[in-house]
């Protein structure tokens, strides 16, 4: 709010509601018995919980998602390293085997 020298007197709470608030529903802010009263926009604020329990409900399904995607791939993962270990395992026996065959001749 802008007193008569042009000082801006918005509390901290004005700013932190903002949002919630249009434009106009701002501009119809009145005092009353020295408290700041706002006209509530209660359909403006039912399309954001609206808006918000879809975005809860999409958030949830998509961490659901992600969650089976990553059990999926951790024992993709699993499966790889032990894999990854046997051909390890049989290489070094072949290197080993042929170093052998080698000192024999």
């Amino acid at each position: 709010m802008l007193t008569a020298n042009g000082a801006n007197t918005a509390s901290p709470i004005d700013h932190a509601v903002a949002p919630f608030y249009s434009s106009a529903s701002l501009s119809r802010l009145i005092a009353h018995d020295g408290c700041m009263m706002a006209e509530f926009d209660l359909n403006r604020l039912e399309q954001q919980v609206d808006e918000l329990i879809r975005l809860c409900d999409r958030l949830r399904e998509e961490n659901a998602s992600l969650r089976a995607s990553q059990e999926h791939l951790v024992g993709e993962r699993a499966d790889l390293i032990e894999k990854t270990e046997l051909a390890r395992s049989k290489v070094e026996a072949m290197v080993a085997r042929l170093k052998s065959m080698e000192e024999q001749l």
